[in-house]
């Protein structure tokens, strides 16, 4: 499906500089962003990139733009951010009413087990030798490849993919709905998150871990991770291949993290984050900035190499008879 940007740019009260004719696909993250489709510049640190990306038409502020820049722009009035809802919601998929528990565009394949009280919805695809268990709710337009097994009380929300040989545990949420508001007249407003999660081949869900769909674009979990219970991924967040993570563990939208990392219970990760591969990261570790060193084992709160963090602790239990040496140390100096 094409959009026109003519469309685009009144629904936005926007003014077209550059091409009025062109068409795009749909819309997409600033550096994700491919030459068909549409991306947004929400202030002056995206426009310097500009250069840097694919997309042809941009939504951008009113603001000193490129000069003999290629690129086609919408000039918002308002703050892009602010325009962020009217864009969403011009952008996602129309949802089909739900008739039957099993719908009858649904394409299953052969040797398939679905148990009673399952929903799954309209134009699915379900890969053959796949297992799904009672009380499954799989949404419209989503794919799952042969050999995975769904278990009791999971949502597979509508258009996210699941892979081969995956397997889900009971009560994990793929796809929910990103933490997505915007400030609009002093008001939290709510986005549409128009996004997927893709779940590539061979990675496993523990029970009720969830799985935020991406506001624009998707959220990507890379074959051979395996994420334990009671973990939340936030939106359009990308795991590398064999990433490992111990149980109650959060991770903030829009991080990336590279192959072969793992991370340790209840451990905090920041948003747009970026972590290098081979990294291992101690339970109840917080990462608040980007990680660009790889093949180290790192830990605390700030993060830091694990024995400088064990000298650390151990120094904290002799803190206080430190304070009481001082205080006598003062008191001597007075006299």
């Amino acid at each position: 499906m094409s959009y026109k940007i003519t469309d685009v740019a009144n629904l936005l009260n926007c003014e077209i500089m550059g091409d009025e004719n062109l068409l795009v696909k749909g819309l997409s993250p600033f550096f994700q962003s491919k030459e068909d489709e549409l991306t947004f510049a929400a202030d002056e640190k995206f426009i310097h990139k500009i250069s840097e990306i694919k997309a042809r038409v941009i939504i951008v502020p009113d603001i000193k733009l490129p000069e003999n820049s290629e690129k086609t722009f919408l000039i918002a009035k308002k703050n892009p951010r602010e325009l962020m809802p009217l864009l969403l919601d011009f952008f996602k998929k129309p949802r089909k009413k739900m008739e039957k528990l099993i719908e009858d565009s649904a394409k299953i394949g052969s040797n398939v087990e679905i148990a009673p009280n399952t929903y799954v919805g309209h134009d699915v695809e379900i890969g053959s030798n796949t297992i799904i268990y009672p009380n499954v709710t799989i949404c419209e337009g989503v794919k799952i490849g042969k050999d995975s097994i769904i278990y009791p009380n999971v949502t597979v929300r509508e258009f996210c993919e699941i892979g081969e040989r995956n397997i889900i545990q009971s009560g994990a949420v793929i796809g929910g709905d990103g933490f997505g508001f915007v400030k609009v007249n002093g008001n939290n407003m709510k986005i549409d998150q128009i996004g997927r999660v893709i779940l590539e081949d061979d990675v496993e869900i523990g029970s009720n871990t969830t799985i935020d769909r991406g506001t624009i674009g998707d959220t990507i979990i890379k074959k051979y991770s395996k994420l334990d219970n009671l973990i939340q991924i936030g939106h359009n967040v990308i795991l590398g291949e064999n990433f490992l993570s111990a149980s109650q563990t959060g991770i903030a939208g829009s991080t990336e993290i590279g192959d072969n990392v793992t991370i340790g219970g209840q451990s905090g990760i920041g948003g747009h984050i970026k972590i290098a591969k081979n990294n291992m990261f101690a339970a109840r570790s917080a990462v608040t900035g980007n990680i660009k060193d790889e093949n180290q084992v790192l830990a605390g709160f700030p993060i830091v190499n694990l024995r400088e963090d064990i000298k650390i602790r151990a120094s904290l239990k002799k803190l206080p008879e430190a304070i009481k040496k001082i205080n006598k140390l003062e008191k001597s100096l007075k006299k």
